[in-house]
């Protein structure tokens, strides 16, 4: 509604921000919703009248936490939706709060109604209803026992105490159904909701003068919503949300039409003109052939593509192109498969009944009758055609870069505009070279602050000594050999510079077996801190940092990873992450660590979290791409639980190598 919830979330997919404004307050949230009926959202929050520690300057004050919902709809949609939620659940309180609410949804209304405990307290609250259960839910403690120093969920709270209700309706224009009102009960105490009764709370601001708030609210279209309402009776307040839900209706791709040449240039080797005409046409349809093999009436073909992610597309395409080839040869086959290569290393193997490649074979009957397996990782060099590729193959990109630094007291928002070159130098298949150098064009980072206090190695901490460099810089710059000693088991030898605070050498294993849905990975580096101008200088901290970690596919699209090991400040323990990546490809997820660090040596926020999505950039374009938006969020750098970041991690390079990951992929089929 305006300020109280609602039984609605946005769509699977959906990725929002929202800015609120009014004299009492700027808010900005960033919302994430991997399921229909689970939306998680994180805010940043900053007072116009609180005044920060150290500082006698009002509207300093800075205020971040997690909100999370989750939400019922019934089948019959003569019932109403059912949320659950709780706001602010592991942090400081001033916004901490938890519901249940319904919402109707009637032919130009939305009416919903809900109760409420926590910040919803305010005039006309009430003995909590949960008591009857239990007499531990008659009274909130002012403090969790479980607050250390923030950022833990303060689970004690919730439900308890006095309880509230609160509700509202919105009317949709008729006709215009972007446009509508909104009318709802206010039942806050603005003295304790977002200030906590703190004395520097200023009464003009936050005195309240009416229960109703009004509101307007117009949906321009489907990524820009504004609205503005009348809040307590005497605060004026606006609000915008820009987002998208991000599924493969966004940009509608062109359907998938090869272009075939043929040339039959070797009219003497039927075989050789076979394959050279092959090679042709699947690399006019941005396929690259790396090997082909014809035997006992099956073909064999191993591409590799940087513009799908989508293996069943991808080799559907290879298939297609290869099945008019094959007719204009009169060559006769029974099966084709599709080997997916990536540095040197076959994935995967997808077969194919050559009578079924067609746009008319129902595509039940394609994949019921389409095999997958693990393959050989050095099969295909067996291959009979082996086209010739000159190394060292060079790749080079020019783009620029917005850099963020987010949160710090002083200054909300500091950023940076830089022109990066991404390049990558292939001496062998195995064997790459991959480097990120940036020039800066414009930062405001000189402007803040040397960075947090910390009494640990500044592994993290001195980020912003490294964001204030201005010249040109290396980012990384990492050799790597990636190869597949045994079937269903990777390896990666690596050395040189891979990030921004670190440099040094490094192992990397990984077990993933093709037809199990679990995977084993370990890793181990020597490294040393960079000098802060990040050429080639360095500093003295030098440590060895590694984690043995499991990950299991669990259904829906849900990743589940459990790692355990040393981190960059000497510090052991472990970190869990969770994600979930949607039908569509968008990926969404959240992570925690915990090590022997206890929480007055870590600082404030206790222990490492954070959340981070990833976003297919071919939503956003007219034909494919196979790479990554990518976006992470700790709500504080601080240095305990920090791993290295490590450009190219084994399990992002050999994705596609397992049967659950490729089966999900059959809307990809010829699409």
């Amino acid at each position: 509604m305006i300020q109280t919830p609602s039984a609605n979330s946005r769509d699977e997919g959906t990725i929002s921000f929202t800015f609120n404004k009014n004299d009492m307050w700027k808010m900005g949230t960033l919302s994430v919703s991997p399921f229909n009926w689970l939306e998680a959202s994180y805010f940043y929050y900053r007072p116009s009248d609180l005044i920060w520690t150290g500082t006698n300057v009002p509207g300093h004050y800075l205020d971040k936490g997690f909100n999370v919902k989750f939400k019922y709809s019934p089948r019959n949609r003569n019932r109403p939706d059912l949320a659950i939620g709780l706001d602010d659940f592991a942090g400081t309180g001033y916004l901490t709060r938890e519901y249940l609410v319904a919402t109707q949804e009637l032919r130009d209304l939305k009416v919903s109604f809900g109760l409420g405990w926590g910040k919803f307290t305010g005039s006309n609250s009430f003995n909590n209803p949960l008591s009857f259960f239990s007499d531990a839910f008659k009274v909130r403690p002012d403090r969790s026992s479980n607050y250390n120093l923030g950022g833990t969920p303060s689970y004690d709270k919730w439900f308890r105490g006095s309880a509230n209700l609160f509700g509202g309706i919105e009317y949709f224009v008729p006709g215009k159904q972007k446009l509508s009102f909104k009318l709802e009960h206010d039942p806050f105490n603005y003295f304790d909701f977002t200030a906590n009764n703190r004395p520097d709370a200023t009464y003009k601001l936050r005195k309240k003068d009416s229960n109703t708030n009004i509101g307007i609210n117009y949906k321009f279209n489907n990524f820009l919503t504004l609205s503005a309402s009348y809040l307590k009776g005497n605060t004026f307040n606006i609000s915008f949300t820009i987002g998208a839900t991000f599924n493969e209706k966004i940009r509608k791709k062109p359907i998938f039409n090869p272009s075939i040449i043929h040339k039959n240039k070797n009219k003497n080797n039927k075989k050789l003109a076979f394959y050279e005409d092959l090679l042709i046409n699947l690399s006019n349809n941005n396929l690259l052939l790396q090997t082909a093999n014809i035997s006992k009436k099956k073909l064999d073909i191993s591409i590799a593509t940087s513009e799908h992610r989508n293996a069943i597309r991808s080799s559907s395409y290879t298939a297609s192109v290869a099945k008019k080839v094959l007719e204009n040869h009169d060559v006769d086959v029974n099966l084709v498969n599709i080997s997916h290569i990536n540095v040197g290393i076959e994935l995967n193997n997808i077969t194919y009944i050559e009578d079924y490649i067609d746009d008319d074979t129902p595509i039940e009957l394609i994949k019921r009758n389409t095999t997958f397996n693990s393959g050989d990782p050095n099969g295909y060099l067996q291959d009979e055609f082996k086209p010739n590729v000159n190394f060292p193959a060079i790749f080079s990109t020019f783009s620029p870069e917005v850099l963020t630094h987010i949160g710090a007291p002083e200054k909300f928002y500091f950023g940076g505009l830089n022109i990066k070159n991404v390049s990558e130098i292939q001496f062998s298949r195995n064997l790459i070279l991959t480097s990120e150098i940036n020039a800066r064009i414009y930062d405001n980072f000189r402007n803040t602050v040397a960075g947090a206090d910390s009494v640990m190695e500044h592994v993290r901490t001195d980020l912003v000594q490294y964001l204030k460099e201005d010249d040109i810089y290396i980012t990384r710059m990492q050799l790597d050999y990636i190869w597949s000693p045994y079937k269903e088991v990777y390896a990666k030898v690596s050395g040189g510079i891979y990030e921004t605070m670190f440099a040094g050498i490094g192992i990397e294993a990984l077990y993933k077996p093709f037809n199990n849905n679990f995977s084993i990975g370990a890793n181990i580096f020597q490294v040393k801190q960079r000098a802060y101008d990040q050429k080639f200088g360095f500093r003295n901290y030098k440590t060895s940092t590694g984690h043995v970690s499991f990950g299991y596919e669990l259904p829906f699209g849900i990743y589940s990873d459990l790692s355990f090991g040393r981190y960059l400040a000497k510090d052991d323990g472990f970190t869990y992450d969770l994600s979930r990546t949607t039908p569509s490809g968008l990926k969404a997820g959240i992570y925690f660590t915990r090590t022997d660090i206890p929480a007055e040596i870590f600082g404030e926020g206790s222990f490492d979290k954070g959340f981070y999505f990833q976003i297919p950039m071919d939503f956003l374009t007219n034909g494919y791409s196979s790479n990554y938006f990518s976006f992470k969020l700790s709500p504080l750098t601080r240095d305990g639980g920090a791993k290295l970041n490590n450009g190219m991690d084994l399990r992002g390079i050999i994705y596609n190598s397992s049967s659950n990951e490729i089966s999900k992929q059959w809307k990809g089929y010829h699409n």
